[in-house]
């Protein structure tokens, strides 16, 4: 594909097996050429990138409608489809404990009423931090020290008597600190 300087620079996208050209609007790699196409959606966004310079797109990273990075993926031209490339957190992974768009914390109810939560501090796909709750809501906390050591960091009781269910669905966060669930 011949792109005239003088031209719109058009980058090429392949969505769900077609090819469509669109106008690229944005120089993400600020080398004074539009290599990038900006689409937003209903819930946040979508950036379809050139980053080898030929014209078509092979990046695409997806935004939430709070703005944070939610997912990336790479356009195979072998398949014609985009491959997941997100950096997953702990696989099973349901709630973004930190905020950065990518859910990082595994959350189990037992039968026993008890909740533990899994929590991927470094984003290196395996848990950092585990906090187990009881059905009566004493809790206690646990980071992972090396060498697959874990080491409590906090225990007590929660007030209130509220189930473990309430309070894992609850908007918390990892105190950086202690390493305790603490709620915002």
């Amino acid at each position: 594909m011949h792109i005239d300087e003088a031209a719109t620079e058009l980058l090429s996208i392949t969505v769900d097996g077609e090819e469509h050209s669109y106008e690229a609007t944005v120089d993400m790699n600020h080398d004074g050429v539009d290599d990038t196409v900006h689409v937003n959606t209903d819930n946040g966004s979508y950036e379809y990138s050139d980053t080898d310079g030929d014209g078509v797109a092979d990046t695409l990273t997806q935004f939430g409608a709070d703005g944070h990075e939610s997912g990336h993926a790479e356009f195979d031209a072998t398949t014609g489809g985009w491959n997941s490339t997100t950096e997953a957190s702990t696989p099973g992974a349901t709630v973004d404990s930190n905020n950065d768009g990518v859910p990082d914390t595994i959350v189990t109810h037992n039968p026993d009423g008890s909740t533990v939560l899994a929590t991927d501090l470094d984003g290196d796909g395996s848990p950092d931090a585990v906090t187990e709750i009881s059905a009566s809501g004493d809790y206690s906390s646990y980071e992972e020290t090396g060498d697959g050591t874990w080491t409590e960091v906090g225990h007590g009781g929660i007030a209130g008597g509220q189930s473990s269910s309430a309070i894992a669905s609850a908007p918390s966060v990892i105190d950086p600190t202690t390493g305790l669930w603490v709620r915002r």
